[in-house]
C-alpha cells in the first residue's frame, strides 16, 4: 500500500479517479447542402446522425413538419416535393431534427425554380364587331407546375369599351368600334405570374351600310328611305342607326320632315330600317336636301342620300319595296302632286289590276277582292298569289290617267310563307340576368308573336327561365343540363312558322348589380357595398367569395350564392371616375368586372322655373347618385336618409311632437323670429349633418342638437322679409347623401 503526503504537515487529502468526460454532442448533417427543384418536381434528402444510436429524424419545410402545399412537402424518408405554384419566397429551408434530441438539427436550402413557358394561339388576329375569337393557351414545364391560366386585357379603350374575355379564353369584341381598336389579351400563369403570353387583337368594322331611296321628288311629296346594315357572317355590330336631315339652303322644317318608321332583321341578321321623308311645300335654294344615317357601331360608316326637290307634277308610291307572303296582302299608297286630276291606273307587271298568277290589286280591306284597276283611290291592297310568280320580284305601278309618263313603281317580292326572325340570335347571359328579344315577321303586316322557352333541360317550368309576352327573358338561377335554351317566337299570323334564338347560361361568378352603383366623390365614412349576382361561394360553406375593390380583396360576407357585401373605404372614392368591383371565388376564379361610378358633386343648386303658363320644363338633365345606404337598406328596413316625420319642439319640456303634416312658420312684422322644430329619419339624424332650408337665406338653420332616437332639434331663424310660401328642408350627411322634404314648411 502506498501513501502519499502533500504539504509540510498537518493532515492531507486523498484524491480519487477523475470524472468521466460528457457524452459527445449529436450532430445532424443534411445532404445535399444546396439544390434547386423545379415546380412540382422532387428531391431526395438524407440526414447523417453522428454520436447517437437513434438515427431517426423528423423532416420539416420552413419550420412546418412535413411541409404544406405553399412551400412544398417532404416525406418521412426525406423526399421533398416542390409546390405547383411558385411561393412568394422561392428559397425554402429543409430541416432534419434528431428524434433522439429534437434540439439538434441540420438544414439545407432549396431554390424552387420555374422553367414555365406560356404560349398563346393565335398570337394575333382581327376580330369583327360583336364576334368571338377563341384563344388557346398552354403552359409547358419540365416540372409538374400548376397549368391554370388567368386571362386579362389591356388597351387604350379598356376596360369599358374593348370587349370581354372569359375564363376559357374566348374573346368577344364590343359591338361599337372603340377609339383605340387594339387589344392585348394576356394569358398569365398562376404558377409563375412572371410568365405570360400576349395575343394582339385588332377590332375591325367591316359591315356595310347602304341608303336607298328616290334621288328626286316633288315638293309636298313623301318618299320611303331604306337603310340596310349588313354585318359580315358571325358578327354582331350595334344595330342603332341615327337619322338626320339637312340642307345648305334650309334648316328645320323648311327642309321637310323625316320620321323613322320600322326596323326589321332577317335570318342573316341584316337590318332594314326605313324612314318616311316628306318634302316641304316650297323647294329651298339650292333645291337639295341630304338624308344621313350614322351607325352607332362605327360613325365613320355614315351613309348619305341627296334628294333633289322638284316642283310640278309627281307621283310617289310607298312603300318602295315590300315583301309579301303567299295569299297575304300589302297596302300601297300613292301621292299625286302638281296635277288637278289625281285619278290613277294600277298595274302589276304591266297587267291592269293584276291577275291570279302575278297577284291582284284590290280595294283596301275588301274581302273578297274588289278589283282596283283605275279610279280616284290613292290606296290599294296588293294580294299575293298562292304560288311564287315568275319573274319575282314583280312591279306594282301607279300611273296618271292624264299623263302616261307620270308614274311610280314599287318592287314587291313574294315568298312562300311568313318568316320569323328573333334578335339577338345567339346570346350568352348570366344566371338571373334579363335580356330583351325582338321578333320581326317578314311577309305580313301582322307582327304579333307568341313567346316561349324550350330546351332539353327544361323539364320544370323555371329550369330554363321565363319570358314575358313582350319578349323580355329572365335567365334561370343556374344553367340547365344541357346548357342550351331556345327562345322561340311563334307567328300569330301563321302558327306553323317560328323563329328562335339560342341562349346559354354562363357559369362561375357573375355580378348583376351593385348597391349602391354610384356615389359622390369625397364621401367621408365609407359604406357597405352589396353585390347581387350568381355563382358566389357562400360564407356558410367555409371559405366564401371575396370582393375585390379596385383589385384589392376586402373582408367579405356572402350570405348566399347570389349576394356578397364588403366595406368600401373613403380612400376608394377620393377621385372621380370609377372603381372596379369583382368577386373572386375560393378557387381563384373571378367574375366580370363592374364599375362603381364615383361622380364629382355638383356646384351649388339650380332652379327649374315652373308656372301656370309653363307647367313643364324640357331639356333639363338631373344627375343624381344612389344613397350610400343602398347596400344595407332592405324592403321593410329602409335606412336611407329620408325624412319620415317632423313637428314642433318644446324647449321648455325638451319634447318633440312628430307628425306627417307641414308646419307653419310665422313672420314678425319687423326683425326676426325663432322657431324650434324636430325632424326624424329611420337612418337617424345627428349634428354632424348639414341642414338647410330652400330660399335666399331668409329662413335659416342657426342651431342643431340631437334629441335622441334619431331625432334632431333644429332652431330656425325667420326674417320679417322672408317670402311667403312653401319651403323645402334639405339634409346632407358626411357621405354626401342628400334628401329633401318638399313643402314641409310654410312661411306665413
Amino acid at each position: 500500500m502506498g501513501v502519499s503526503f502533500e504539504g509540510c504537515g498537518g493532515g492531507g487529502a486523498v484524491t480519487g479517479p477523475p470524472p468521466p468526460p460528457p457524452p459527445p454532442s449529436i450532430i445532424v448533417k443534411v445532404t445535399p447542402q444546396s439544390s434547386s427543384v423545379l415546380l412540382g418536381n422532387t428531391q431526395l434528402f438524407s440526414a447523417d446522425i453522428t454520436n447517437a444510436s437513434n438515427t431517426a429524424v423528423t423532416w420539416s419545410v420552413n419550420g412546418v413538419v412535413g411541409g404544406n402545399g405553399a412551400v412544398g412537402t417532404i416525406s418521412a424518408a426525406g423526399l421533398y416535393t416542390a409546390p405547383a405554384d411558385l411561393p412568394s419566397n422561392a428559397t425554402v429551408t429543409i430541416a432534419a431534427a434528431s428524434m433522439a434530441d429534437p434540439t439538434k438539427s441540420g438544414s439545407t436550402q432549396v431554390s424552387v425554380t420555374s422553367d414555365i413557358a406560356v404560349s398563346i394561339t393565335p398570337g394575333g388576329a382581327t376580330v369583327e364587331l360583336g364576334s368571338t375569337q377563341k384563344l388557346q393557351s398552354s403552359v409547358t414545364s419540365s416540372g409538374h407546375a400548376d397549368t391554370t391560366i388567368v386571362w386579362s386585357m389591356t388597351g387604350g379603350s379598356c376596360p369599358a369599351a374593348c370587349g370581354t374575355v372569359d375564363a376559357s379564353g374566348d374573346y368577344t369584341a364590343p359591338q361599337i368600334l372603340p377609339a383605340s381598336p387594339g387589344v392585348a389579351v394576356r394569358a398569365q400563369s398562376v404558377a409563375d405570374p412572371s410568365k405570360f403570353a400576349v395575343a394582339t387583337l385588332t377590332i375591325t368594322s367591316s359591315f356595310a351600310l347602304q341608303l336607298s331611296g328616290p334621288t328626286s321628288i316633288a315638293t309636298t311629296a313623301s318618299a320611303t328611305i331604306v337603310a340596310t346594315l349588313t354585318p359580315i357572317p358571325n358578327s354582331n355590330p350595334n344595330s342603332t342607326l341615327s337619322w338626320s336631315l339637312s340642307g345648305t339652303g334650309c334648316g328645320g322644317s323648311s327642309c321637310g320632315t323625316l320620321a323613322t318608321t320600322t326596323t326589321q332583321f332577317d335570318a342573316n341578321n341584316v337590318e332594314v330600317s326605313s324612314a318616311t321623308y316628306v318634302a316641304p311645300t316650297t323647294a329651298p335654294s339650292p333645291n337639295t336636301v341630304t338624308i344621313s344615317v350614322m351607325p352607332t357601331a362605327d360613325p365613320s360608316k355614315r351613309a348619305q342620300l341627296t334628294i333633289q326637290l322638284q316642283p310640278g307634277p309627281n307621283i310617289n308610291l310607298s312603300p318602295v319595296t315590300a315583301t309579301v307572303a303567299a295569299n297575304h296582302r300589302a297596302t300601297l299608297t300613292a301621292q299625286v302632286t302638281g296635277i288637278s286630276n289625281t285619278n290613277l291606273n294600277w298595274f302589276v307587271n304591266g297587267i291592269g289590276g293584276g291577275n291570279a298568277a302575278v297577284g291582284q290589286l284590290c280595294a283596301v280591306g275588301s274581302n273578297p277582292c274588289q278589283p282596283a284597276t283605275s279610279g280616284s283611290a290613292l290606296q290599294v291592297d296588293y294580294v299575293a298569289p298562292g304560288a311564287i310568280p315568275s319573274p319575282n320580284p314583280l312591279s306594282v305601278t301607279a300611273g296618271s290617267v292624264v299623263n302616261a309618263a307620270l308614274r311610280a313603281t314599287s318592287q314587291v317580292t313574294v315568298i312562300n310563307h311568313v318568316i320569323v326572325s328573333v334578335q339577338p340570335g345567339n346570346v350568352a347571359i348570366a344566371p338571373l340576368a334579363v335580356e330583351g328579344f325582338t321578333a320581326s315577321v317578314l311577309g305580313t303586316s301582322n307582327q304579333s308573336v307568341t313567346w316561349q322557352v324550350q330546351g332539353g333541360g327544361c323539364a320544370t317550368a323555371s329550369a330554363c327561365g321565363m319570358i314575358t309576352p313582350t319578349g323580355t327573358f329572365t335567365a334561370p338561377g343556374s344553367a340547365p343540363t344541357p346548357n342550351a335554351i331556345e327562345v322561340v317566337a311563334i307567328s300569330a299570323d301563321d302558327t306553323s312558322q317560328m323563329g328562335l334564338a339560342n341562349v346559354t347560361i354562363s357559369t362561375g361568378a357573375n355580378i348583376l348589380t351593385l348597391h349602391p352603383a354610384s356615389v359622390y366623390q369625397g364621401e367621408a365614412n365609407g359604406f357597405t357595398l352589396r353585390v347581387d349576382g350568381s355563382g358566389f361561394a357562400a360564407s356558410s360553406t367555409g371559405a366564401g367569395s371575396a370582393l375585390l375593390i379596385g383589385g384589392t380583396a376586402r373582408t367579405t360576407t356572402c350570405p348566399s350564392s347570389n349576394e356578397c357585401a364588403a366595406v368600401v373605404s373613403a380612400s376608394d372614392t377620393e377621385a372621380a371616375g370609377g372603381v372596379t368591383v369583382q368577386v373572386q371565388n375560393p378557387n381563384g376564379q373571378r367574375s366580370n368586372s363592374v364599375l362603381l361610378i364615383v361622380l364629382a358633386p355638383g356646384a351649388g343648386t339650380s332652379t327649374i322655373a315652373l308656372s301656370a303658363s309653363s307647367p313643364a320644363a324640357t331639356g333639363v338633365d338631373i344627375v343624381v347618385v344612389e344613397p350610400t345606404t343602398a347596400g344595407v337598406s332592405q324592403a321593410g328596413n329602409d335606412v336611407d336618409l329620408d325624412i319620415a316625420a317632423l313637428g314642433s319642439f318644446n324647449t321648455a319640456t325638451n319634447s318633440c311632437s312628430l307628425g306627417g303634416n307641414s308646419m307653419v312658420l310665422t313672420r314678425f312684422a319687423t326683425g326676426v323670429t325663432m322657431a324650434d322644430i324636430c325632424v326624424f329619419s329611420q337612418s337617424g339624424l345627428d349634428a354632424s349633418m348639414t341642414y338647410t332650408v330652400s330660399g335666399s337665406g331668409d329662413v335659416s338653420v342657426i342651431a342643431k342638437q340631437p334629441a335622441g332616437l334619431g331625432i334632431i332639434h333644429l332652431t330656425l331663424q325667420i326674417l320679417s322679409t322672408a317670402q311667403a310660401g312653401a319651403r323645402t328642408v334639405f339634409i346632407e350627411n358626411t357621405n354626401l347623401d342628400k334628401t329633401a322634404a318638399s313643402g314641409v314648411l310654410e312661411v306665413q
